[in-house]
């Protein structure tokens, strides 16, 4: 992130208010303390941070609490030093797992003024224009779907998600489709060759055996890196990466007329724009951003499509200014910026 203001400095203490925003999902956690101008003052990363995701509990707890000690010790501040907070994190999805986390923040963090905690879908609403009266469809590593009305209320996809979307499940099916292909009941597709040079494999008897076999297979996480392939095939025009994109977009847009209807906020109405989002949907290939689009404006023509570029992380740096009473107006918004090491937000 950037800021016309001229910062002290990370690892200087810092002369007014400080903030701390994370976001905490399935690939990675990352933490960021800002002052209340969004300028970046400390820096944590961690890994899954997401109760339901992680090897265990305390693992996710380890995760999010190892990023924000790395980012406090980075802009060496200590916790009385943090006006307000916003945590956005996967895996909260029922009342309870907020309860839980809340508890364990204020355990560890007993000095910390106000505290938003929400479930990683909505970290992105404030990017359109700062209220986050909006929906975001977030299609990262995995799916996250929000909705918040302009009268507060709010509804994510969470645990009402039921089929595997974002980039782990067009990797996993572009290798299902280069498997039914090989065994002669699936059309040819391209990905078979760009699956085979990715992952080094002859076909797609090789393939499957590499990702299912009992002894030595290749993590499932190593399909994350095929939804590039995916994409990327299905932007050259072959039929089988173009339906698997497009029967993602049609589920995400399901979700979202859920997640709209739920907030009393019906998609079709056009009441709420919806922002497109994560690494996945704003890709340097653009055929999931197009999908989404193009079915959003089947089922929805009223709705504004606005696509960002600009990480969630943002999202809840914005979240957390908020919650400390800081205005997020369109200045703000237009100071804050991702601004980071290349591998710092990379999953």
């Amino acid at each position: 992130m950037s800021t016309v203001l001229t910062s002290p400095g990370r690892g200087a203490a810092l002369p007014g208010r400080t903030f701390l925003a994370v976001d905490a999902g399935n690939s990675k956690t990352v933490a960021l303390v800002v002052d209340g101008d969004g300028a970046v003052h400390g820096r944590g990363r961690g890994g899954c941070g997401d109760i339901y995701g992680a090897a265990s509990v305390e693992d996710a707890l380890a995760a999010v609490f190892s990023s924000v000690d790395t980012a406090m010790a980075d802009a060496g501040v200590v916790p009385s030093d943090l006006a307000a907070a916003a945590f956005c994190i996967a895996g909260v999805d029922f009342p309870e797992d907020a309860v839980f986390w809340e508890g364990h923040i204020r355990e560890r963090l007993p000095e910390l003024g106000p505290c938003s905690v929400k479930n990683d879908a909505f970290a992105s609403l404030r990017l359109l224009d700062g209220t986050g009266v909006a929906i975001a469809i977030t299609v990262g590593t995995g799916p996250a779907v929000a909705a918040r009305a302009a009268d507060g209320r709010e509804e994510c996809s969470g645990m009402f998600v039921f089929d595997h979307l974002g980039g782990s499940g067009l990797g996993h099916a572009g290798l299902h489709a280069v498997a039914r292909s090989w065994m002669g009941i699936g059309p040819d597709t391209s990905l078979t060759a760009a699956y085979c040079e990715l992952y080094e494999v002859a076909d797609g008897w090789e393939l499957r055996h590499a990702f299912s076999r009992r002894f030595g297979a290749r993590p499932a996480s190593d399909l994350w890196r095929a939804s590039r392939v995916v994409l990327a095939e299905a932007d050259a025009g072959d039929a089988v990466a173009l339906d698997i994109v497009r029967e993602q977009a049609q589920a995400f847009v399901r979700y979202a007329g859920w997640c709209a209807t739920r907030v009393g906020a019906p998609l079709a109405s056009g009441e709420l724009p919806v922002l497109l989002n994560g690494s996945v949907a704003t890709s340097e290939h653009g055929a999931m951003r197009d999908a989404l689009a193009a079915e959003l404006g089947r089922v929805a023509p009223a709705t504004r499509v606005v696509v960002s570029s600009t990480s969630p992380l943002c999202g809840v740096v914005l979240d957390a200014l908020a919650c400390g009473g800081v205005d997020v107006g369109p200045d703000l918004l237009a100071r804050v910026r991702d601004d980071h090491p290349k591998s710092f937000l990379l999953t």
